[in-house]
């Protein structure tokens, strides 16, 4: 098992916490599909003359892959700050810490002992952005930007796609992307023991 840190905006942490986000999406950095070869990630092929589901196995199992495996853990970094006595979150907005924060500090500088949220991966795989089904888009938290009994079956999917553009830009580049499933072990920063 790995533990490796994860970054999430506010809004998101605040999903998690609801226990509506099971689901990340981060772009595949290197990696490239054709029919012929397969996956290829960092100049290696994944599953010459193999199915798309074979191949996506190929490179997930390999060393040249995402390093990330069901039953590895995610560290959340989030923004925080230090109101005095204790750490504050800025996802809590209920906290009444907030307003004794002097300066809220980003989360890409959270260290690991600042961490409250840890997340067991329980799926990776690979996939087009854009291929992202209604469900999974819930999965990944967003709240439906439009409403209607003729809208309703895509509102996830719109406010994904939203938020996509938001973090990384041009959701018409169709980038390949990780996607990772989670259930979250702590919210408190007290990671359970797992038994022998």
């Amino acid at each position: 098992m790995k533990e490796r840190p994860i970054l999430f905006k506010t809004a998101m942490v605040q999903a998690i916490l609801a226990g509506r986000k099971t689901q990340t999406r981060r772009i595949a950095k290197d990696v490239t599909f054709n029919e012929k070869t397969g996956f290829c990630c960092k100049g290696w092929a994944h599953g010459i003359g193999s199915s798309y589901k074979e191949t996506m196995n190929h490179i997930l199992t390999s060393k040249y892959g995402p390093c990330l495996a069901v039953g590895d853990r995610l560290w959340v970094r989030e923004t925080f700050g230090d109101c005095g006595t204790r750490l504050t979150y800025k996802a809590d907005v209920d906290d009444g810490a907030h307003c004794m924060v002097k300066r809220w500090i980003p989360s890409i500088h959270m260290p690991r002992a600042a961490c409250r949220i840890v997340l067991e991966i329980t799926g990776v795989r690979v996939e087009r952005v854009i291929a992202i089904s209604d469900s999974d888009a819930k999965a990944e938290g967003v709240e439906p930007s439009l409403v209607g009994a003729d809208l309703n079956h895509i509102a996830h999917v719109v406010a994904f796609q939203d938020l996509w553009q938001s973090i990384y830009g041009n959701w018409d580049s169709h980038p390949w992307v990780w996607v990772i499933e989670f259930k979250v072990l702590t919210t408190n920063g007290v990671v359970p023991e797992v038994a022998a």
